[in-house]
C-alpha cells in the first residue's frame, strides 16, 4: 500500500462542506434517514486504498503521452459542442431551458430545496417532471454516496435537468486543456439520457488525463464509477403531493423581483493551474497534496 499524504483529521475537515451541500432536500416521507448519508470514513479510505493500488502506474509512458492528449481535446470539444448545442431540431429542450430560467428568476439557487421547487414548478406548468433520488453502496472502487437531480418524460424520451452541470467535473489544478472543456457547458443543462451519458464518459476521460499529466491521483469521487453513480444507478422517482405542496408553498413565500443573476466562472488556466479559492471536493483533493502540517513524506 502506497503512503499516506496527509492525516485524516485534516481530510475530514476538508471535506466537511461538501458533505452539508449534497445532503437531500425535504420532500417528506420519501426522504432517506441520516443513516443513508455519505459515509466520510468510506470515502477517505477509499481514496487511500486506491492510491496505493495505482502508485506504481503514474509516471510510465509520459513521454508519448501529450501528442495523444492534444489530440483527444480537439475531439472532445467538438463532441460537447455538439451536445450543448442549440441549433439541433429538439424543441423540447428549449422549452425546459425557458420555464427554469423563469423559476430562477423567482428563487435563489442556492437554496436546499432548490430542486424540489424545480420539479413542482415545472409540474404545475404540466410538465411530467419528477425529483429523482438515487443511492449506492460502496465496493472496491469507489464509496458510497447519494445524489438527486430532476428529470422530464417527453413523447417517450426521458431528459435529464441540471442546473450548473460544470461543477459535478470541477478538479484540482486542471491544466488547460481540461479547463477548455468546462469552458463550454451551458449553465442549464437539458439532455436525453445518451447524452449525458456521453458527457460523463467523456469528460472522466478528460479528467484522467489532466490528473494524471501532472502526477495527481484521481480521488474515487472523480471516477467514472461513482460519476455514473449519480445519474444512470437505481433511483425513486418523487412526484407525490406532498412534495409538491411543500415546495409550491416555499415558492410562495420566497419570490424577489428581478433576476437572480449567477456569474458565469472563468476557466482560464495559467501556466496550467487555477488560482481560485478552494472550495468543497476541490479542497479535499488539495488537502493530499497540500505542502504543511499533517504531510506525510
Amino acid at each position: 500500500m502506497g503512503r499516506i499524504p496527509v492525516s485524516f483529521e485534516r481530510v475530514a475537515a476538508a471535506f466537511q462542506a461538501d458533505v452539508a451541500r449534497v445532503r437531500p432536500c425535504e420532500c417528506g416521507e420519501t426522504d432517506y434517514s441520516s443513516e443513508d448519508f455519505t459515509d466520510l470514513s468510506d470515502l477517505v479510505k477509499s481514496f487511500i486504498e486506491k492510491e496505493g493500488e495505482e502508485e506504481d502506474a503514474v509516471g510510465v509512458g509520459w513521454d508519448d503521452w501529450d501528442e495523444d492528449l492534444e489530440w483527444f481535446d480537439s475531439e472532445k470539444r467538438e463532441i460537447l459542442q455538439t451536445i450543448f448545442s442549440d441549433d439541433g431540431d429538439d424543441d423540447f429542450k428549449c422549452i425546459i431551458r425557458r420555464e427554469i430560467e423563469l423559476v430562477m428568476m423567482e428563487n435563489k439557487k442556492s437554496t436546499p430545496q432548490f430542486k424540489a421547487q424545480l420539479m413542482s414548478r415545472l409540474r404545475e406548468r404540466g410538465f411530467d417532471a419528477g425529483l429523482c433520488k438515487c443511492k449506492w453502496k460502496r465496493n472496491k472502487r469507489f464509496p458510497g454516496g447519494d445524489y438527486e437531480y430532476i428529470d422530464v418524460n417527453f413523447a417517450g424520451n426521458r431528459y435529464i435537468v441540471e442546473i450548473s452541470l460544470v461543477a459535478e467535473f470541477e478538479i484540482a489544478r486542471p491544466i488547460n486543456h481540461y479547463c477548455s472543456l468546462l469552458e463550454i457547458f451551458p449553465q442549464i443543462f437539458v439532455g436525453k439520457l445518451e447524452e449525458l451519458k456521453q458527457v460523463v464518459r467523456l469528460m472522466c476521460n478528460a479528467i484522467k488525463s489532466s490528473m494524471k499529466s501532472i502526477d495527481m491521483y484521481i480521488p474515487p469521487w472523480r471516477r467514472i464509477e461513482y460519476m455514473q453513480a449519480k445519474w444512470f444507478s437505481s433511483y425513486r422517482r418523487i412526484t407525490d403531493e406532498v412534495a409538491t405542496k411543500r415546495t409550491s408553498s416555499s415558492l410562495s413565500s420566497s419570490r424577489s423581483i428581478g433576476f437572480d443573476a449567477r456569474l458565469l466562472k472563468s476557466y482560464n488556466c495559467r501556466d496550467d493551474y487555477v488560482s481560485k479559492p478552494a472550495f468543497g471536493v476541490y479542497a479535499l483533493t488539495n488537502a493530499f497534496y497540500a505542502d504543511g502540517p499533517g504531510m506525510l513524506l
